[in-house]
């Protein structure tokens, strides 16, 4: 079950900063509302981990941009559907506007 293996990713919080653990969490509560099959919800929330620990706008872009290219993925090989896939790239888009607001400006 993809709760499950998502619960188990949140361990990787206790090694996080206080608000990049705070950020992940969030990202995780989001993807776990979504309907993808265990592995690609694990694969989407090592992105989203790699969002909330980014130190910079560049580490940043790369982690979302390559969330976002594994949804098109995904999406190409018709392993989800379109509404899905939109789904998805929201939960990016919205850890990525929250991980932003850590960053040093």
């Amino acid at each position: 079950m993809t709760t499950d293996r998502l619960s188990l990713l949140e361990y990787e919080k206790l090694s996080m900063k206080p608000a990049a653990a705070e950020q992940f969490g969030r990202s995780l509560e989001e993807l776990k509302q979504l309907t993808l099959l265990d592995s690609y919800a694990s694969r989407a929330a090592h992105y989203l981990g790699d969002m909330a620990e980014a130190e910079n706008s560049q580490q940043l872009a790369v982690a979302k941009d390559q969330g976002i290219g594994f949804t098109e993925g995904l999406l190409t090989a018709a392993a989800i559907e379109h509404a899905l896939a939109k789904r998805l790239i929201e939960v990016f888009n919205n850890a990525s506007e929250r991980a932003q607001k850590l960053l040093p400006q």
